[in-house]
């Protein structure tokens, strides 16, 4: 038999072809790879000219310029004809990739930014025929070229024809391409072209001068194309800011606000607002906002810039964030995506906030500029990275109501910055249209989602801390302590009017006497003019009217004493009665956010009616199908296996059923004698199960005997301790999932009148422990929590008339974790 050769493969120039005009979507993307090619050869700058009718002329080309061009010329450390073999001639050689897994850099400090190889196959979607002119720095020039249409008619890609020749011409090193015989020569002509052209190159080279330290100058048809630039003047008229660094292990946040961020934007609100809050400099409404919980939360101070009214922080570390990633086949090694930071600015589109700056002349150029801009982007060391516009999320979050205080997506400029260097692990897709679904990037997303998070709890109390500054203020106008209710109000209201009744009666008898004074001294006044001589009578008649008069004046001077009196009292009660009205609409807010929750009690009252009934017709079928299989002698052990399965599960669904009916209207009304001891073994025989699966436990521990009975609603009991289990269960099994702990436990401690529940995790996140019992708090991920939880424990122990808190312990984490409930307004006597 012969010998045969080894088999092997061979691609053909074709496969190369639709590589390329697969690789990249389209020809700004192509673009902006030929300037990061630049970038990576150490370059100073980046030349584009795009030349669409064929007019730029160079010596010794090898391709015709009809049908326009692109060249590319930069200062860069140039190619001799070994580079040339190894990397453009080399489809994918990944030199740079090698380059940047050492860790080295260029001689200006760079890490290249291209790592696959494949970028420069790109290429062809900008023009058919690419010609390079280079020269090293040691090495003479070299010009070579070829035309990407011999990928698509060669048989092999050794048929391809590569011309070179030396460039006699080279004056110094660096890099020119020229592209002729444009693919889409319409794309770049025109004023429409030359405007989406210039705001597309806007958002892939960095507009923010702090982020980019490279220079790309663009050309066409022989006029400049300027860039967009994103100035500190402009950025100067944002009344909010956020600044984000994350060194790799913990995530900083910080922000700083301008008074005018807490003016509202209709005209005659904001009128109040200078005069209520900028009277003073903003001193009272910071001392009230400093004393809010939420201030403690946010780190809130006075700033010391004079740009900026407050300042306020927060700090997370990455392995606290809730579902953090970690290496595949690493337990104890976290995904990290490595060092890098951001900025973001909000912009108030009103007009009182247009009046306010002195940028823009229009309030169309302000508002359209800010919206162009708008937007989150990422950039790697200077260079665009396209993510979708609002890859963040605002949009979800933002509504159009008034009462939506977050970062609004048209109305916030910012960016995330990254580097070659230090973000390795954040790949990019191969055309460059957003980030690889890694461990890292997720861990990444997962940081700015504590960011947005953050950005929400800011905007929610800023935004209603005026409103709820201005209604103390009117409180105190009112001189109505905040402690009041609306009946203790509305009885002040009702008495200080009452006393109008008597006023009045004062006032009409003091008309009746004045009148009948008038018509006297009237009388006296007659006689006397008719009189030549004054006798005796005449005289007492006159001496007598002037008294009279005399103490009427007096008696007037009283009486419109007293009413100044009572119309100044009667003056706040216009200030009551705004009160009244604040407080009105706030409990209608309040039972507006109610409804869902009322909806769900009802849904749980049908749905568990429903479910007792369907649980016991399925137990009785059951059992009938059982009778039946035992009378005929059915012995088919996978059919019993499934009916005992049944049977199970029936009985199962019952019991989750009967540990929710105490909880549901029809009988959360009785009120019961609970052993607390009893109780509390009920409820870790209920969680048993569930908990061994996790590797949880839970303890009780007794003090001082234990605590009394209580007389309470079960179901409120049972409500009350099932939420400390849960919220304990779901970070005792991230702990153990993350490789924190091998084993978790739930302590439910008794001590007389008191019950204490701590577990064994990290404790409480410091960047809400000021606010715990707050509704929507939470330091769960995205969609895992609504952080009502404690608020509901909180308003349920406090129906009772007993207390939750938390205790100033700490544990070996430095962090508190353990709560009390003081039960002593349900002891059962």
């Amino acid at each position: 038999m012969p010998k045969m050769n080894t088999p092997h493969f061979e691609v053909h120039p074709s496969v190369v072809y639709h590589l390329g005009e697969s690789l990249i979507t389209d020809s700004v993307q192509a673009l902006i790879e030929l300037v990061k090619n630049s970038y990576d050869a150490d370059a100073t700058y980046t030349k584009v000219t795009i030349d669409t009718k064929g007019s730029t002329e160079f010596d010794d080309t090898f391709y015709s310029p009809e049908g326009g061009r692109i060249i590319i010329e930069d200062d860069g450390f140039g190619m001799n004809l070994e580079d040339i073999e190894a990397g453009w001639l080399m489809i994918s050689n990944r030199k740079k990739h090698e380059f940047k897994k050492a860790r080295k850099l260029t001689d200006k400090g760079r890490t290249p930014l291209g790592d696959k190889g494949l970028g420069r196959l790109g290429v062809q979607r900008l023009g058919e025929k690419l010609e390079i002119f280079t020269k090293t720095k040691k090495d003479g020039g070299v010009h070579f070229g070829f035309s990407w249409s011999d990928f698509a008619k060669k048989e092999r890609l050794q048929d391809v024809s590569i011309q070179l020749d030396e460039w006699k011409n080279a004056k110094q090193i660096g890099t020119r391409l020229v592209i002729s015989n444009l693919q889409e020569l319409e794309l770049w002509r025109g004023e429409d072209a030359t405007k989406k052209l210039q705001n597309e190159l806007s958002q892939m080279i960095s507009p923010f001068k702090q982020i980019r330290d490279y220079v790309a100058f663009i050309e066409i048809d022989g006029k400049p194309i300027e860039l967009q630039e994103i100035t500190e003047k402009v950025r100067d008229i944002a009344p909010l800011r956020y600044s984000i660094h994350f060194d790799g292990k913990t995530i900083e946040i910080k922000g700083r606000a301008k008074l005018n961020y807490f003016c509202p934007s209709e005209r005659k609100e904001a009128e109040e607002f200078a005069l209520i809050a900028e009277g003073d400099d903003g001193k009272g409404f910071y001392d009230f906002l400093s004393q809010q919980k939420y201030a403690r939360s946010l780190n809130l101070k006075r700033s010391k810039s004079a740009n900026w009214y407050v300042e306020f922080e927060q700090q997370k570390e990455l392995e606290d964030v809730d579902g953090v990633y970690r290496v595949s086949g690493k337990s104890s090694s976290i995904a990290n995506p490595g060092p890098f930071k951001g900025e973001m600015d909000s912009f108030d589109l009103s007009v009182t906030s247009f009046d306010r700056q002195n940028v823009f002349d229009r309030m169309n150029e302000f508002r359209n500029y800010i919206k162009k801009c708008s937007g989150i982007r990422v950039f790697r060391d200077g260079f665009g990275i396209r993510v979708d516009k609002d890859w963040l999320k605002l949009g979800d979050q933002y509504t159009s109501g008034p009462s939506f205080y977050g970062l609004k997506p048209n109305n916030t400029v910012g960016f995330i910055a990254l580097s070659a260097r230090e973000n390795m692990d954040l790949e990019e897709t191969t055309d460059r249209e957003g980030f690889k679904d890694t461990v890292y990037y997720r861990n990444f997303y997962s940081l700015l989602m504590e960011v947005m998070k953050f950005t929400q709890t800011a905007g929610q109390f800023f935004g209603r801390s005026w409103i709820a500054y201005k209604k103390e203020r009117k409180e105190e106008l009112a001189k109505i302590d905040s402690r009041k209710t609306i009946e203790d109000i509305s009885h002040t209201m009702s008495e200080r009017l009452s006393a109008s009744e008597e006023y009045q009666k004062k006032l009409d008898e003091f008309q009746t006497r004045l009148q009948t004074s008038k018509k006297q001294a009237q009388a006296a006044s007659t006689r006397l003019s008719k009189k030549r001589r004054i006798d005796n009578k005449l005289r007492s008649e006159v001496s007598n009217s002037v008294s009279n008069l005399n103490q009427l004046i007096d008696e007037s001077q009283e009486m419109i004493s007293q009413v100044s009196v009572y119309l100044g009292e009667i003056s706040t009660l216009r200030h009551m009665g705004q009160v009244l009205n604040d407080r009105i609409d706030g409990f209608r807010d309040q039972m507006d956010n109610m409804y869902e929750a009322v909806a769900l009690g009802l849904t749980a009252e049908a749905l568990s009616h429903e479910i007792f009934n369907i649980a016991d017709q399925l137990s009785l079928r059951t059992k009938k199908a059982q009778s039946r299989a035992r009378a005929i002698k059915l012995e088919d052990r996978i059919l019993q296996n499934f009916i005992e399965h049944v049977k199970s599960s029936s009985m199962a669904l019952r019991k989750q059923m009967s540990f929710l009916s105490p909880a549901l209207r029809y009988v959360r009304e009785q009120r019961d004698s609970i052993d607390t001891f009893s109780f509390m073994k009920e409820i870790r025989e209920f969680y048993k199960d569930r908990l061994q699966k996790n590797n949880i436990s839970i303890l009780i521990h007794t003090r001082n005997g234990g605590v009394a009975r209580l007389k309470m609603n079960r179901g409120k009991l049972t409500q009350i301790i099932d939420n400390f289990i849960l919220n304990s269960e779901y970070w005792l099994r991230e702990d153990i999932s993350q490789g924190r702990m091998e084993h978790g436990s739930i302590t439910i401690e008794l001590d007389r009148y008191f019950v204490r529940i701590f577990d064994s995790g990290k404790g409480i996140d410091p960047n809400i422990e000021y606010v715990l019992f707050e509704p929507f708090v939470t330091a769960k991920g995205k969609g895992k929590g609504r952080g009502l939880g404690l608020f509901i424990i909180k308003q349920l122990i406090d129906s009772e008339g007993c207390n939750v808190g938390i205790l100033p312990e700490r544990n070996s984490h430095d962090r508190l974790f353990k709560f009390q409930i003081d039960f002593r307004g349900a002891i059962d006597e």
